[in-house]
């Protein structure tokens, strides 16, 4: 049994090294803290399936200057101060109430990939206190995963999330789930920009949804014929 897990395992990270897909930038945190504690926030950019986080010097265009926001319940969003250790940002911040915070990055780069826009992102939940749900309303960013359910994520669990655009869901949009033991597999939205998957593992997951639009436009004074948004959340299954 444990041969064919590797070897599942070897098969899905060989198939991903050799997907066309783009890196993607996405935050790791502890889903839940307390108040009056310190939080460690680290942001990354590579392949999360494969375990490739690159060295920030070699982060594609000025993607390194992204600024990591946080959603503080009932106040205004502040910046979180960030450390540069090699191949990640390091930060943190102190909760002062309970609720659920928000972390959230939206980066476009200033160049182009050829004749494509790309625009990063991610957003990530942490629950303060006692706390479970999570409430999305108030964030309406360019393109964004939501958790839908409980903040507590347990092996087994059917999960689901939902993919929205300023506020509106994303029928049909790509979603791939990787998980930190190497297994990884890509979902279509439905009509309600909702996916489900099961949580076949403990640890750490990524979800990373796309769209792609061949549509012109001009950014940074350069015309582009396409543009590309990827944008990831983070969580831990107990």
């Amino acid at each position: 049994m444990k041969i064919l897990t590797s070897l599942f395992t070897f098969l899905t990270v060989l198939f991903y090294c050799n997907s066309s897909s783009a890196h993607a930038l996405w935050i790791e945190s502890a889903p839940r803290g307390t108040v009056n504690q310190s939080h460690e926030v680290k942001v990354y950019y590579g392949e999360y399936v494969t375990n490739e986080r690159d060295q920030i010097e070699k982060w594609y265009s000025d993607v390194k200057d992204f600024t990591l926001l946080l959603y503080v319940p009932g106040k205004a969003p502040v910046q979180v101060q960030l450390t540069n250790k090699g191949d990640h940002f390091s930060g943190s911040f102190q909760p002062t109430e309970q609720g659920t915070y928000f972390l959230s990055i939206v980066k476009a780069p200033k160049d182009l990939g050829g004749q494509t826009k790309y625009e990063f992102s991610s957003l990530m939940p942490v629950v303060i206190g006692k706390s479970s749900k999570l409430d999305y309303s108030t964030l309406k960013n360019p393109l964004q995963v939501e958790l839908l359910n409980s903040a507590d994520a347990k092996k087994g669990a059917s999960l689901q999330a939902k993919i929205t655009s300023e506020g509106k869901v994303v029928p049909n949009a790509k979603v791939s789930v990787f998980s930190s033991t190497g297994w990884g597999k890509e979902f279509v939205a439905d009509a309600n920009g909702i996916i489900t998957f099961d949580a076949l593992w403990s640890g750490a997951y990524v979800l990373e949804a796309s769209t792609f639009v061949e549509k012109a436009g001009e950014h940074e004074g350069k015309p582009y014929a396409s543009s590309w948004q990827g944008s990831t959340t983070f969580l831990e299954v107990k």
